[in-house]
């Protein structure tokens, strides 16, 4: 039986088979399957006849593939309730515990928002650390052991009455300390600067209010682009660059600049580009040093933006004296 459009937002058909198929983690196949053998749900019909499912579908497929991979079988959960499946799951986490392999495989979620767990119900989730807001979560990272680094975590979910410009510098940076690699917004009020901001950054954003389905269909759509547990890790691509000291400047302004002058006499202009790169990479280092830090996490990315800039600096030194010799022009000392 198909269900009629209806207008609440988490029964308002939105997602296509292939894109429910790829958040499920299940084939196209298999999802047919269990609509016409077993009823697990009943996705609305477009006037072309396309199949469009709605955030509780979503929600109730996550949970039915959860559970027959734990070994339950289809035919008993296909006409159970969504909150039956959920008391399901539930237990079944707390009697498995959170330290099971199987649980350790999970993608890890980090969340902003007291009432999270609650929305994200038994999301097949491993949740490192639930805190109320970001001033709880950098008070926690600023007091914790140096020795000891915070869990790894794969996705960040916060919920957040408003969105500033301040919010989203300190939710990129919280999000560098954790390496998580997906976050999720969701928003009350905020400036689409700071949106968009995020947005560039790989971000998912979705304004309040958000009924709880959705929330959890776009929680799993993000975990579902994550690495499986038998993928490869990725790994931070500033990580090796952290245990890299960065050397003094080779060059300043007055020998870049008479470099620069120089090359324009040889038919390769490399070298006056080299320069003029070096020049700017030097001058955005020392900006780095010199920004204006309102707050710990502030101070953090500043600092790794100098970092990035001093060392890139020193490489393009590098190859500058590398050019300079293969055109014969003089090194200023």
């Amino acid at each position: 039986m198909q269900k009629t459009f209806t207008p609440a937002s988490s029964e308002q058909p939105r997602y296509r088979s292939g894109a429910v198929a790829r958040m499920v983690r299940i084939p196209v196949s298999t999802l047919r399957i269990w609509e016409r053998r077993y009823q697990v749900v009943g996705p609305a019909l477009t006037p072309t006849g396309h199949r469009l499912y709605s955030g509780a579908d979503v929600e109730r497929l996550l949970l039915i593939k959860q559970l027959v991979d734990q070994g339950h079988a289809i035919g008993s959960l296909a006409r159970l309730p969504t909150d039956a499946l959920l008391e399901i799951a539930d237990t079944r986490a707390a009697l498995a515990g959170q330290a099971t392999p199987a649980a350790l495989q999970r993608p890890g979620a980090v969340l902003l928002g007291l009432g999270l767990p609650r929305r994200l119900g038994a999301l097949s989730l491993r949740r490192v650390a639930t805190w109320a807001d970001l001033a709880s979560a950098e008070a926690a990272l600023a007091a914790a052991d140096p020795a000891q680094p915070p869990p790894p975590a794969e996705l960040l979910v916060a919920e957040l009455a408003t969105l500033q410009p301040e919010s989203a510098t300190r939710l990129l940076a919280l999000a560098g300390r954790l390496g998580v690699q997906r976050g999720l917004v969701v928003y009350g009020f905020g400036s689409e600067a700071s949106a968009q901001r995020l947005r560039l950054a790989g971000w998912r954003l979705s304004r309040a209010p958000l009924g709880d389905a959705d929330l959890r269909a776009l929680v799993a759509e993000l975990a579902g682009t994550l690495g499986g547990p038998c993928d490869k890790a990725p790994s931070d691509p500033l990580m090796p660059l952290a245990t890299m000291a960065v050397p003094p400047r080779r060059f300043d302004d007055a020998a870049l600049q008479q470099l620069a002058a120089t090359s324009t006499t040889v038919a390769c202009e490399c070298p006056r580009h080299i320069a003029e790169l070096v020049m700017q990479l030097s001058h955005f280092e020392t900006y780095s040093a010199e920004c204006v830090q309102r707050s710990p996490a502030d101070a953090d990315l500043h600092r790794e933006l100098q970092r990035v800039a001093g060392l890139s600096r020193a490489l393009f030194e590098a190859a500058l004296q590398r050019v300079a010799e293969a055109e014969s022009l003089p090194l200023p000392t």
